[in-house]
């Protein structure tokens, strides 16, 4: 897959079913809002995305200053959206991902996750770390898939780090 410089790209999900995966900025903050005000469950993990529509607001615009951010959109509407938060003094970054739940388990959070692990790498982080609820097996499945292992975790949740 191309690395997070190009601007687009068109795939196919596991339905066959193009969508576009892009790069974003400060410009789709409403494209990104029209997602999250939509998104189930609400919150959906760690109290994110926020259920107060202006706590939503402030916490995306946060992430489009602060991350480096990609959407998954099909027809126009953004289905998925990734962000690596960078911290520069320690090289390494946070992985943030929403799909919305209509298209899950299409190979879509695989292919922004790859994404998002080519642009850290290409921004010289060393590695990029989450953390997830210890009962999202869905989504601990995707991350070590993608590389990442638990390096910790208590009785709601595990942080995983993937190294790069």
């Amino acid at each position: 897959m191309p690395v997070g410089s190009c601007t687009s790209i068109t795939i196919k999900d596991k339905r066959n079913e193009p969508l576009e995966i892009r790069s974003c900025s400060r410009e789709d903050l409403s494209c990104l809002l029209e997602m999250y005000a939509t998104f189930s469950p609400r919150p959906a993990s760690q109290g994110l995305p926020p259920e107060d529509p202006e706590a939503c607001r402030r916490w995306v615009q946060g992430l489009l200053e602060e991350g480096e951010n990609f959407l998954a959109l099909r027809e126009g509407r953004a289905i998925g959206h990734v962000c690596i938060v960078p911290d520069d003094q320690k090289r390494d970054g946070e992985f943030l991902i929403f799909v919305d739940r209509a298209h899950r388990n299409r190979g879509i959070g695989h292919a922004l996750t790859e994404l998002a692990l080519n642009r850290a790498r290409e921004l010289g982080l060393a590695s990029i770390w989450l953390t997830v609820e210890i009962y999202n097996f869905r989504a601990i499945h995707l991350y070590k898939r993608c590389a990442f292992q638990t390096c910790g975790k208590d009785d709601c949740e595990r942080k995983m780090v993937c190294t790069l």
